[in-house]
C-alpha cells in the first residue's frame, strides 16, 4: 500500500467528533442547543439529544441508522427534548430505507437520569408501535474513569461532574493509538474532569460564563492548561455574543484553541 493510500484508509478509519449543535441552553435562530456525534468506521454514539436528531445528523452526513448508542450527560431540557424525536426518527428512517433496527438500542447515563429518559419517553407510548426497535438502558456508576462501553473501534469512560444536577464527563479513547477525546459537559471547573482530561488530544469544554454550575472561557482554558490537553474547543457557549471569548481562553491556553462549529469535523 502506498503512503497515499495509507494516509486516505487512516483518514477513513480516524474517529471524529462532530458538534451537531454548540449553543447553551437559550439557543439562538442560527444555532442548535449542544449535543455531538463521536464517529468512527462508519458509524457513531450520540452524546445527548437536542433539537431535530435525524436531521441534524444528515446534514452532518452521517447515516443516523448507524448508531452503536446513546449517551445523555444530565436531565435538563437542552441536553435531552430531542430524545424521543429521535427515537421516532430511527423508527420511520429504517422502514422508509427498508432498514428497520431489529436490535435494541442502548441508552447509558446516570441511573437517576436513566429512569427520568424512560418516564419522559414511555410518554409517547414508543414501545407498542408496530415493529419498532427496544431500548436497553443501561446505569453508569459514579467513579472518575468509570467504565461505560468498549468495542473494538472505541473506549468509553466517565466521571461525575460539578452541575446544577447529576452530570458526566466523558472520554473517548482509540484503542489502536491511545489517543483521547473528552467532553466535560455542563460543570463548574472541577477536578473529576481534569483527571478525566488528563493528555487528551482533544477537549471540548463548556464555556457558559463562570458560576451556578457552570465555566467560564478563561476557567476551561486554565483547566485545559492543568490537564496537559493538546487541543481545546469551546462548547455550550452563548452564542449571541462571543465577543472576547477566545481572547480570553488564550490568556491561559498555549495549545490550539478555537470556539466549536457544528458540522465541523475533529479529528482525535
Amino acid at each position: 500500500m502506498s503512503a497515499e493510500d495509507q494516509g486516505r484508509q487512516l483518514e477513513l478509519t480516524a474517529p471524529y467528533v462532530t458538534p451537531l449543535g454548540v449553543s447553551a441552553a437559550l439557543a439562538d435562530m442560527d444555532h442548535a442547543n449542544t449535543f455531538l456525534a463521536v464517529v468512527r468506521g462508519g458509524s457513531y454514539w450520540l452524546i445527548d439529544c437536542a433539537d431535530n436528531p435525524v436531521g441534524r445528523l444528515q446534514r452532518a452526513g452521517i447515516d443516523p441508522l448507524a448508531v452503536r448508542g446513546v449517551i445523555l450527560t444530565h436531565f435538563h431540557p437542552d441536553h435531552v427534548y430531542g430524545l424521543p424525536s429521535y427515537l421516532v426518527g430511527l423508527y420511520l428512517t429504517g422502514l422508509q430505507s427498508g432498514r428497520p433496527r431489529h436490535i435494541p438500542l442502548a441508552i447509558y447515563a446516570r441511573p437517576e437520569v436513566l429512569n427520568l429518559a424512560q418516564i419522559m419517553v414511555g410518554l409517547f407510548q414508543l414501545q407498542e408501535w408496530t415493529r419498532m426497535f427496544s431500548i436497553d438502558y443501561r446505569p453508569i456508576t459514579m467513579d472518575v474513569g468509570a467504565p461505560v462501553a468498549e468495542d473494538d473501534d472505541l473506549a468509553i469512560f466517565s466521571a461525575p461532574t460539578h452541575h446544577s444536577v447529576p452530570s458526566i464527563a466523558l472520554r473517548f479513547v482509540a484503542p489502536d493509538t491511545g489517543r483521547s477525546f473528552v467532553y466535560s459537559s455542563d460543570t463548574s471547573p472541577c477536578p473529576e474532569v481534569q483527571t478525566l482530561a488528563w493528555g487528551a488530544a482533544l477537549l471540548f469544554h463548556e464555556a457558559s460564563g463562570a458560576g451556578y454550575g457552570h465555566t467560564s472561557a478563561a476557567e476551561a482554558a486554565a483547566l485545559g492548561s492543568r490537564a496537559s490537553v493538546a487541543r481545546l474547543v469551546l462548547i455550550h457557549y452563548d452564542t449571541s455574543n462571543t465577543h472576547g471569548l477566545l481572547k480570553s481562553a488564550r490568556a491561559h491556553f498555549d495549545g490550539p484553541v478555537e470556539l466549536a462549529r457544528e458540522f465541523e469535523r475533529y479529528s482525535w
